[in-house]
């Protein structure tokens, strides 16, 4: 066991210090060991790893209660017992360092297009009108799809939401080749409560290789979010990269509600920095107004305004206890990976978008 431990520090440390080889495991052999398991995972409709998540809570508050249940009534084996508990969790453990050694750590040491990106200087007017011609579109897909009773968006009925994520996926492939592949079914999650206490529209599962994604949510943000969490399957793990990518993935699609979920993320992380050239203010606001109705009503909708006081019974932790350690864990696992902005990164979409369209 302590030689496996060995080997996984190395090469966590190697992957770190030599991008190139982080680079080509995530390009050449992540999506290949991703579609074998995603194909594994994908055989059943539930989320395989919100079951794991739940059993090794389980299991670790069991054990824990066994182990001290058993220190206290077994004296005279407590030397047996404190061995076999030791050697039981700590091969769970080596498993979960391997598990995320290889479909999570090393993703975070590949080269990161945002931060490249983030040195380059636009003129105020160039990034003004990127965003003129962004909002320019985005309303004009907000006349184009379904509404419900509410005015929100929702999916059209001819939509099949899966499978256009796929094709989408595909399409994106043809420009970035790690992206090509097999795709299994995005999963929703059951717990759905807890997932929307932290304010979670998706989340990747490196122990199953799953795509999951919140089914309680507007419809407005499925079509982006899925296409979000496929980046992550083929071993793109940085968040503004994969909201970049959803982007472009949900834009290589003939179907509005696709194209406008693209849009409408990209609005929501959108960062414009003018400094103190208050022309270039004005009319950012000026442009913001031009703004329809239907693009304002869309735009941060998370999930209906009554969802938490009707679904309070499900609440086990105060949703701002949660939301708060949530955060913070992200947060910190950003940082601990080697992203130092921790969840600011996020808006590195913007660099990522204005290099999109001013140099294509």
């Amino acid at each position: 066991m302590f030689g496996i431990w060995l080997v996984l520090i190395l090469i966590n440390i190697s992957a770190r210090f030599f991008t190139n080889i982080s680079d080509f495991y995530i390009q050449k052999i992540f999506p290949t060991i991703s579609d074998f398991w995603g194909s594994i995972s994908g055989l059943v409709n539930f989320s395989i790893g919100e079951c794991m998540i739940t059993a090794g809570i389980f299991l670790v508050i069991i054990g824990l209660l066994s182990f001290i249940l058993f220190m206290i009534f077994s004296k005279r084996k407590r030397a047996k017992i404190a061995k076999f508990y030791g050697h039981f969790y700590g091969w769970i453990f080596t498993w979960l360092f391997f598990v995320l050694t290889f479909g999570f750590f090393i993703l975070y040491q590949g080269t990161k297009l945002s931060t490249q990106l983030e040195t380059i200087s636009y003129e105020n007017q160039q990034v003004l009108d990127v965003y003129a011609l962004m909002i320019e579109e985005t309303n004009k897909l907000s006349e184009q799809v379904s509404r419900d009773d509410t005015g929100h968006f929702m999916l059209s009925e001819h939509t099949n939401l899966m499978q256009e994520a796929k094709n989408c996926m595909q399409n994106l492939s043809q420009e970035f080749p790690q992206f090509s592949g097999t795709y299994p079914n995005a999963k929703p999650i059951s717990n759905s409560y807890f997932f929307t206490q932290q304010g979670l529209l998706g989340i990747y599962y490196p122990f199953s290789m799953e795509a999951n994604y919140n089914p309680v949510v507007y419809e407005i943000n499925l079509p982006d979010t899925i296409c979000h969490e496929y980046t992550h399957l083929k071993g793109n793990i940085f968040e503004d990269e994969a909201g970049y990518f959803a982007f472009r993935a949900c834009l290589t699609s003939n179907n509005p509600d696709f194209q406008y979920s693209g849009y409408i993320n990209v609005l929501e992380w959108l960062e414009l920095d003018f400094g103190e050239d208050e022309n270039a203010w004005k009319e950012y606001y000026r442009i913001s107004n031009t703004m329809s109705e239907f693009v304002k009503l869309d735009l941060h909708s998370y999930v209906p305004e009554n969802y938490y006081q009707t679904h309070r019974h499900e609440e086990v932790i105060p949703t701002a206890i949660v939301s708060e350690v949530s955060d913070a864990v992200i947060d910190t696992s950003l940082k601990v990976n080697g992203v130092p902005e921790g969840s600011a990164s996020y808006h590195g979409l913007t660099a990522l978008v204005l290099n999109y369209y001013i140099h294509g």
